[in-house]
Formats: structure tokens, C-alpha cells, sequence
């Protein structure tokens, strides 16, 4: 599928007309988008707000539309960095041209009623709106970041991926149905040249803790930095640095060695052209000798493993029974799932974390195809998915 840029372009060059008076610091909920029948956003200005100086900006992407969740996410680095935040309520989950169109509607109407600042533009979503940003950064191609929550890269871009300027940060629960696709995307980027990185926390598919959020956005703004932007002072350079290695600091205290290596790591990747980290470079060699650094690692990688395998059985046996919803067998359902909980329930940490990735990507599967948007279900295979989903997550 080919990606319009033209409508980005378009969106991004159109500059300054009458602007409307929002009150900062306090989230406004449906915003008519001009120029559309009846397409809304939510916004939220920073207290620092001033109409008359060029603002950074956050557009956000939520997969169920839901405005004033996605803006309410963002508050606190808003006030901490200043952009004006964002989020459509109408692009969801959705086929993508519909929700190009969407995000060019609402990029023009925002380019013509703000002066923003075009060295500070960043896109974010979570799940579906990740990806969705992901494939608006490919086509706009002059963005600062992408702040990417729960999901990685969109199908219909791998085509076009290159080499781009923006930086791309990743956040994840290690309880994600995703949480492998996004380690896969960080050495994938990596090996493509294009600046990332990968927060993990403790927890499932959701928007990601504030905190983790922040930490995304000091590291992309320690990264305009480097590339020549320079938005921080020295000063501020220096406690970037220390937050960060306090941060590391405190995984090594938790006892939790795959998240101190990778904190570390990304001490070492992010600040290494700005200050000498020999000593970091030792820590890190050491903690990676550590006989339980590579249990832990090994042990991760063996869940991944058994993750695909049940993922595929899971998927192939899916899809044979949504195309032939009157043969669908759920005694086979409630066996399998039965025997998944039983293996992994009482096991050690990485396949309980295993265990709820498995059954929430299948939940998600079948919670997708009654997306009417998406898919063109019958009454049939709906009430299959509907009885599926609710085997697999009673509550």
C-alpha cells in the first residue's frame, strides 16, 4: 500500500492563520476539526503556553479514539517540556488510509491555528496508533521522534523504511502480547541506522507509566541535541545524565539484571559522544559475565521461543475456525487453554509473563474481527469470537 505523503507535506508547510483561544494548563475535549463534517480532538496547552512564541507539539494516536485519554497521558511531560498535546477522536483502529486522512485533516487545521516549532514536532501512539505513527513519521519525514506504546512498526511501511533523521522510542510491558515484536524492532532499527531505543516496565498492553513516558521524552530530547539541535545546556546535559544513571541505579537495587542491562546499555548508547564512560562500559561487561545475568537471558529467550510456537498453533487453528465458525470446536479451545495455564501458571517469571502475552494476543485476535471497520465478519463468526474471548478472559 502506497503511503500519501503529499497530504503530510501539505500539513506541514501550511503555517499560521486566525488562532483560537484555548486555556493552557486544563484538557479540551472535542475541538471541531475545519474543514470536516463532524471530526473532533481533544487538546491540552502547558501552563508555560504563549501564543505569540513557536510551541513543540505532541500528536497522539489512541486505537479506540479516545481523545482525552491519549492527552491526559502526556500532561505531565508537557509541563515538563512544553509541547502542546494533541489526540484525534475519530483515527482508531481502522484501515490506514482512513486514518491518513484523518491525521491530514487534523494537521492542517492545527499548523494553521498554532506557530509551532518545526525542530520540535513528535508523534506517539499506543497499539494500533503506534503503528499508525510509525507510518505518518515514514511519509511526513521531518519529525523530531516517535514515541511508539505497546506496538511496533506498521506493515505498510517496511517497504518504505530508509534511513530518517527522527528518533524512535519504544515502551513496553514485559506482560505486552507485543513485547517480543518490540525487541525485534529495536535490533531491526538498530541494524537499519535509525536512532532508537526501548523502555520496559512491569505490566500488560496499556498505555505505558508516566514515568516511563518522561524518560522517552528526556531521551529524545538528549538526541536532538547530539544530531545538532542543541536544546539543552550544559547544565542541564549534566542532570540528564545523573537521572539516568540513578534510574540504572535503582534496577540494580531491584535486583532486576535484564532491566539494569538495559539501562545501562542505553547510559552508554545515548551519552557516550558527550561524556567518557569507561567506567559504565566496565559495569556493563561485568554484569553480562554474571552467571545469573545469563540464566535470566537465557530463560527470556526460551519463553519467546514456546511463545511463537503456541502463538502459531493458536493463530493456525483460529483462523480455521473463523472461516468455518459452525465447525468451531471450544471443548479443543478450553483443552488447550487449560494446558497453557497449567504449564506456565506456577513457572518461573519469564513464562508467567509468557503465559499472559499468549492468552491476551488471543484475546485481542478475536476481539479484532468484530472491528466492523476492520473486518467484515458474519453474525457467525462474530458470536465465535465474542464466545472465544470470553473463554480466554472470563472477566
Amino acid at each position: 500500500m502506497r503511503l500519501p505523503y503529499y497530504i503530510f507535506v501539505l500539513g506541514f508547510i501550511c503555517q499560521l492563520s486566525a488562532q483560537q483561544t484555548f486555556e493552557p494548563g486544563k484538557v479540551i475535549d472535542s475541538i471541531p476539526v475545519s474543514n470536516t463534517a463532524n471530526e473532533t480532538f481533544a487538546l491540552y496547552l502547558p501552563t508555560s503556553f504563549e501564543p505569540s512564541k513557536e510551541s513543540p507539539i505532541l500528536f497522539i494516536f489512541d486505537p479506540g479514539g479516545r481523545g482525552r485519554i491519549g492527552v491526559e497521558t502526556f500532561i505531565e511531560a508537557s509541563e515538563s517540556y512544553g509541547h502542546i498535546l494533541v489526540c484525534s477522536n475519530d483515527s482508531r483502529n481502522a484501515p490506514y488510509e482512513r486514518n491518513f486522512y484523518i491525521a491530514a485533516n487534523l494537521f492542517d487545521h492545527i499548523f494553521s491555528r498554532f506557530t509551532i516549532d518545526k525542530d520540535q514536532m513528535v508523534l506517539a501512539g499506543f497499539s494500533g496508533g503506534s503503528r499508525l505513527a510509525w507510518a505518518i513519521a515514514l511519509a511526513a519525514g521531518n519529525l523530531t521522534g516517535v514515541i511508539a506504546c505497546g506496538a511496533g512498526l506498521s506493515e505498510a511501511s517496511h517497504a518504505m523504511l530508509k534511513e530518517h533523521e527522527f528518533s524512535y522510542a519504544g515502551i513496553c510491558g514485559n506482560r505486552d502480547m507485543n513485547f517480543g515484536e518490540m525487541l525485534d524492532v529495536k535490533t531491526y532499527l538498530t541494524n537499519k541506522n535509525i536512532s532508537n531505543t526501548l523502555f520496559t516496565f512491569n505490566g500488560g498492553h496499556d498505555w505505558p507509566p508516566r514515568a516511563d513516558i518522561n524518560r522517552a521524552f528526556e531521551w529524545l530530547a538528549i538526541e536532538s541535541h547530539i544530531k545538532g539541535k542543541k536544546v539543552k545546556t550544559e547544565e542541564e546535559l549534566q542532570k540528564s545524565y545523573r537521572l539516568t544513571y540513578e534510574f540504572a541505579k535503582k534496577s540494580e537495587a531491584e535486583g532486576d539484571l535484564l532491566k539494569e542491562v538495559e539501562n545501562y546499555e542505553r547510559i552508554y548508547s545515548t551519552y557516550a559522544s558527550l561524556y567518557k564512560l569507561d567506567t559504565i562500559a566496565t559495569h556493563l561487561n561485568l554484569l553480562k559475565k554474571k552467571s545469573a545475568f545469563k540464566r535470566a537471558s537465557k530463560s527470556r529467550t526460551k519463553a519467546l521461543a514456546e511463545e511463537k510456537e503456541w502463538t502459531r498453533i493458536f493463530y493456525e487453528r483460529f483462523n480455521s475456525d473463523y472461516n468455518q465458525p459452525q465447525n468451531a470446536d471450544m471443548a479443543w479451545w478450553n483443552k488447550k487453554l487449560t494446558q497453557l495455564n497449567n504449564k506456565y501458571a506456577n513457572a518461573e517469571i519469564e513464562f508467567q509473563r509468557m503465559l499472559e502475552r499468549v492468552q491476551f494476543n488471543l484475546f485481542a485476535i478475536a476481539y479484532s474481527r468484530t472491528n466492523s471497520l476492520i473486518y467484515k465478519s458474519s453474525e457467525e463468526q462474530k458470536i465465535f469470537c465474542i464466545d472465544l474471548g470470553k473463554l480466554v478472559s472470563p472477566d
